[in-house]
């Protein structure tokens, strides 16, 4: 009997349409799944499945101009044979009726790092989740009537398999470890309880991140159930911390890759200044942004990108020129630029200004937002404020409500960086970053 990679590989050679060359990704995984109300236990399970995806690219040639068109299809592994053979002739046909310039897929190539073997791989299998659950719930105070505490909490633990091949020779087996944790933190106040939502992903059983992730959204729902309204506030400073400070972070890495250059989203180009508004402008701190193939307890390191490229780590930014296009390699082919690949991950150089000397004067320092969003081509963001913390320079208060506006090539020339740096989502990175001109909506005069 053929494994479903056999009957896959059947069904394109015996396309009806030719298939000039194809990509095939087999997903294996293992997840555990735990839920909690309060600290306990409410429901437990364990869920495998495996997944194939297969790429099929179909040439055509008009006159001396040679194109590519491609389709991707989801195989399941119980479909027969003959479903096998239906779904890539489906995509073989979507793939003929499309017609892109032309590029090569990657051929064999060897890792050019190495990503080191996941702590959870040396725990025992029945202690896996238990670490996780233990490191965040380590950072609950003991159990009071109005104190915060968490409400509830998902917690996702998948040990993954996978194996990517395609018809140039390149053959690719890799795990991965990914974890990801949900929760809902609340606290009583006088108009009642009050809530605070967070997320975290990690790869490794770090105890001292999972719990300081959950320390801080306790001790600021806390601050939350005491918050007053946001005054309107003009000409002071906004400080951006964690993810909405990689959000700003990212407009850059983002802006750098081929697809967004190529499509025309990005003007940026190589040996530009990426963080200056104008040509006389100056910048007030120079940013340097790496692209990682490989970030120690972040799940989306890998050694090679979705078409097969090997990954190394790459240069993308330094002190605000723009040095490599980094991105999918057919971009990068078609804008004559030399294939780096597309990252998952990146990482930015501490900055030069600390913590307590962003602290140190009056500023406005948003926590938790309703639903911040910054817009990857334009680099506007804009959200309503949950929690902040605002200094008048004399004292510091908890405030709520209002909102914050902005845009970063506005900001970017005259933004400061934390020298402390931290994990986020995707990267490696200033946790703090201090922007002037940002525009505040209050609640009160």
């Amino acid at each position: 009997m053929m494994n479903m990679i056999d009957t896959i590989l059947e069904g394109v050679k015996a396309s009806k349409i030719a298939i000039s060359d194809w990509r095939l990704v087999r997903k294996q995984g293992t997840r555990k799944e735990q839920y909690f109300v309060g600290s306990d236990a409410e429901q437990a399970r364990l869920v495998q499945e495996t997944k194939y995806s297969l790429t099929v690219y179909v040439d055509t040639i008009d006159g001396d101009k040679k194109f590519r068109g491609e389709a991707t299809v989801s195989i399941q592994p119980t479909l027969t044979a003959e479903e096998v053979s239906a779904k890539i002739a489906q995509a073989a046909y979507a793939a003929s009726k499309s017609r892109n310039q032309w590029f090569e897929l990657p051929g064999p190539a060897e890792p050019k790092v190495s990503i080191p073997a996941s702590g959870f791989k040396a725990l025992p299998e029945s202690q896996q989740l238990e670490e996780v659950r233990k490191a965040l719930f380590q950072a609950v105070p003991e159990s009071t009537a109005s104190g915060p505490r968490i409400n509830s909490l998902e917690l996702f633990l998948t040990h993954e398999e996978n194996f990517m091949l395609n018809s140039k020779g390149f053959s690719h087996r890799s795990e991965a470890w990914k974890g990801y944790s949900e929760f809902v933190v609340d606290s009583a106040s006088q108009s009642g309880p009050v809530e605070l939502f967070d997320d975290i992903e990690f790869s490794e059983p770090d105890r001292e991140r999972l719990a300081q992730t959950i320390g801080a959204r306790l001790a600021e729902v806390r601050d939350r159930a005491a918050a007053i309204p946001l005054p309107n506030l003009k000409d002071i400073p906004v400080i951006l911390r964690g993810k909405e400070a990689e959000q700003v972070f990212a407009w850059f890495f983002h802006n750098a890759r081929t697809e967004m250059v190529f499509s025309k989203a990005s003007s940026f180009s190589v040996g530009m200044n990426v963080q200056k508004n104008g040509d006389t402008d100056s910048v007030l701190e120079p940013l340097t942004v790496w692209a990682e193939p490989f970030l120690p307890g972040l799940p989306a390191s890998t050694p090679f990108d979705s078409d097969g490229f090997p990954l190394e780590r790459t240069l993308v930014v330094e002190n605000g020129v723009l040095k490599t296009l980094i991105g999918s390699v057919r971009h990068a082919d078609w804008l004559s630029v030399p294939r780096k690949g597309a990252f998952p991950l990146f990482s930015v150089e501490p900055g030069t200004m600390p913590l307590s000397e962003m602290h140190a004067s009056p500023y406005l320092e948003p926590v938790m937002f309703s639903d911040f969003r910054l817009d990857p081509v334009t680099g506007s963001f804009g959200a309503e404020i949950r929690l902040a913390y605002y200094y008048d320079g004399i004292k510091r208060v908890p405030v709520t409500g209002g909102s914050i506006s902005g845009a970063v090539p506005v900001l970017r020339s005259t933004m400061r960086c934390s020298t402390e740096r931290g994990l986020a989502t995707m990267s490696l990175c200033p946790i703090a970053v201090k922007l002037q001109g940002v525009s505040i909506t209050g609640m009160t005069e």
